[in-house]
């Protein structure tokens, strides 16, 4: 199943550490927010017990999660500050967490390949397509074959790890709740579009480019579907957006990310 491009990342057994962590990203973000300095947010967590874990190594345990998925170089993904500001804006909880979503699967290339390589194709067969813990059991097992790592994985890490991500599908709507195993479209928020529309634009991607980027594939969404947003956005005055024939205009209304969550929320 790997190609050159797969072939050459290390996959490690980082999601069953910490999870999706949704609730806990969101609180460590905000107050990040609150004074932009590591140092400071490592003590309101594990010293003065920000996210009220009874362990100090599970609260650890969720701020190397947060340092590694959020704090790290992930271009064109808008940085720490922006993800954290977008934390404490007028928008849904769903919104914020399919924001940190994409965050999560550039942080740990299993759970990227997974998405786009197992998820995503059972999506595109079928309305209706069941995904089983045996099913990334065997993805699992038949990456192993371009990726030694996997080898030294015992069968009880390769359950668990199946586990946590079939929960991880379910935690972003991906999945129907438990016992069902039937995958879903998720429906993404225009927020959550609009953050990593503008951030795009920002990076220098031309309109065509932003509307073509792969970061949709993560969500599962085709061209119809960009084009809803793209008009949902634009009826809510966040952005310009045209199209005739193959040329796509698209211009944000706001001069910053930062300025678009401060303000054009409010709207």
């Amino acid at each position: 199943m790997g190609d050159n491009t797969t072939d050459c990342l290390v996959y490690k057994a980082d999601l069953q550490h910490a999870g999706t962590a949704i609730p806990e990203s969101i609180a460590i973000l905000s107050e990040y927010l609150r004074h932009r300095d590591w140092k400071q947010l490592r003590v309101s967590v594990l010293k003065r017990n920000l996210l009220k874990k009874r362990s100090s190594v599970t609260a650890s345990n969720f701020l190397h999660a947060a340092r590694r998925r959020f704090f790290v170089n992930h271009s064109p993904l808008p940085s720490a500050d922006l993800v954290a500001h977008a934390m404490v804006a007028n928008m849904s909880q769903v919104a914020k967490a399919q924001i940190l979503y994409p965050y999560i699967c550039k942080a740990d290339a299993l759970v990227e390949q997974a998405v786009l390589r197992l998820v995503k194709p059972h999506i595109e067969r079928s309305f209706s397509s069941d995904l089983t813990k045996e099913d990334v059991e065997n993805f699992l097992r038949e990456e192993s074959s371009s990726h030694p790592e996997l080898r030294s994985w015992a069968d009880s890490l390769i359950m668990r790890w199946a586990r946590g991500f079939l929960a991880l599908l379910r935690h972003f709507g991906m999945m129907e709740s438990a016992p069902s195993n039937r995958l879903l479209r998720p429906l993404v928020r225009v927020g959550a579009f609009t953050f990593f529309l503008l951030g795009l634009l920002k990076s220098g991607f031309s309109p065509i480019e932003v509307v073509n980027h792969p970061l949709w594939d993560l969500y599962f969404l085709k061209g119809p579907e960009i084009e809803c947003l793209l008009v949902e956005a634009q009826a809510h005055g966040w952005i310009y957006y045209s199209k005739a024939g193959d040329v796509v205009e698209l211009k944000p209304r706001y001069p910053s990310l930062e300025e678009w969550l401060e303000s054009g929320l409010e709207h």
